[in-house]
């Protein structure tokens, strides 16, 4: 039998060795198990949940060491991770197929030009910054060089698709690629470093107009932290073990000059007007750790106001913007950072399309 199958087999062997001994323990211990009455009732289902969740001995630690060994042994992981090669992690969003056009990317282009259409009725200019996926960028650590190339060709038809419908799109590809160290090795994000890259990329596309503000950076309190895909494979206080160690980074701000805060800069009170320049996206625009909207603040010489929204991909900011915008405060221009990744997700436009998560919408 070859040693990768064996492997294979051994780990949910002892998985399920272990399963009932845990049992055993559990309910010949003193945790208070299920009762005939929430049978009847229909809570029988939660007080089990209850039940495991409380008191399940070693959980943690055996799912912890479980996943650990999947990762040494075979370089694998739970759904939601793919492993790359010399300690890199990559989401499982950006190994879905991109054969073809792309399913959501017609509805996802026809949706952008809506939004298009209600922003310059406000009179406010829309610019699609589109983020290539980092398996395309980081390829050599993603052991999957087709998927990569799949990637890199569904950002080529969203640029054509997004050009024929009249929208303004970035390209910051290019300059991304030349930073080493664009994202993460294992979480799914974009350092500060690749969030600098295309910041300065859209400020040089000629698509907005420069600003005249002057900021200062501050450095802000280094964060140490563990990558976001880690949890998909082991437990935080075993990764540095298997290799798979923390991340670091200095995030910055940009605080506008005294002097231009006095010359029209944005109040937070609201008596100086809109402000000229909005942020909506992900969590790459909404985590303060990456400083993307602080990179774009020193790039465009302008002040912006940040949407974006944690763990809601890049459609529901957008649509919570859009319902909440007044008229009269409507900016001139609309940044819209958007991960392409996102385009091969069937889900994607279910924010607009299932707002309220209703499965029989």
């Amino acid at each position: 039998m070859p040693f990768h199958t064996a492997i294979k087999l051994t780990v949910p062997v002892a998985f399920f060795g272990y399963a009932v001994f845990a049992n055993f323990a559990l309910f010949t211990g003193d945790a208070e198990r299920p009762t005939p009455e929430g049978f009847m009732r229909g809570g029988f289902t939660t007080q089990i949940d209850t039940l495991y969740r409380a008191n399940l001995p070693h959980r943690e630690p055996a799912v912890g060491l479980v996943g650990a060994a999947r990762y040494l042994l075979l370089n694998e992981g739970r759904d939601g991770v793919v492993a790359g090669n010399r300690g890199w992690l990559f989401t499982d969003e950006e190994y879905r197929a991109q054969s073809g056009a792309v399913a959501s990317l017609p509805n996802a282009v026809a949706y952008m030009m809506q939004v298009q259409t209600e922003l310059a009725a406000q009179n406010t200019r829309l610019v699609i910054v589109p983020i290539p996926a980092k398996l395309e960028l980081d390829q050599d650590h993603g052991g999957d060089a087709g998927q990569a190339r799949a990637l890199a060709a569904t950002y080529d038809e969203f640029r054509t698709a997004a050009a024929l419908a009249g929208l303004t799109v970035a390209d910051p590809r290019a300059d991304l690629a030349q930073i080493d160290g664009a994202f993460f090795q294992t979480d799914t994000h974009w350092t500060p470093q690749g969030a600098t890259a295309v910041a300065q990329s859209v400020a040089r596309s000629g698509l907005i107009e420069l600003g005249e503000d002057s900021f200062t950076t501050i450095a802000q309190s280094p964060v140490t932290f563990t990558g976001d895909l880690v949890s998909f494979v082991t437990s935080d206080r075993l990764a540095a073990s298997i290799g798979l160690t923390a991340e670091q980074v200095t995030p910055y701000v940009a605080e506008l000059d005294a002097a231009d805060a006095g010359l029209g800069g944005f109040d937070l009170f609201g008596t100086d007007g809109p402000v000229s320049m909005v942020l909506i996206g992900t969590s790459y625009s909404a985590n303060p750790n990456w400083s993307f909207v602080e990179a774009l603040k020193l790039a465009l010489s302008q002040d912006i106001l940040n949407y974006a929204l944690e763990g809601q991909g890049p459609i529901a900011p957008m649509q919570t913007y859009l319902d909440q915008l007044d008229a009269t405060d409507a900016p001139p221009l609309v940044i819209w950072e958007f991960p392409i990744r996102y385009l091969s997700d069937p889900t994607l436009l279910d924010p607009i399309t299932n707002p309220t998560g209703d499965d029989n919408a």
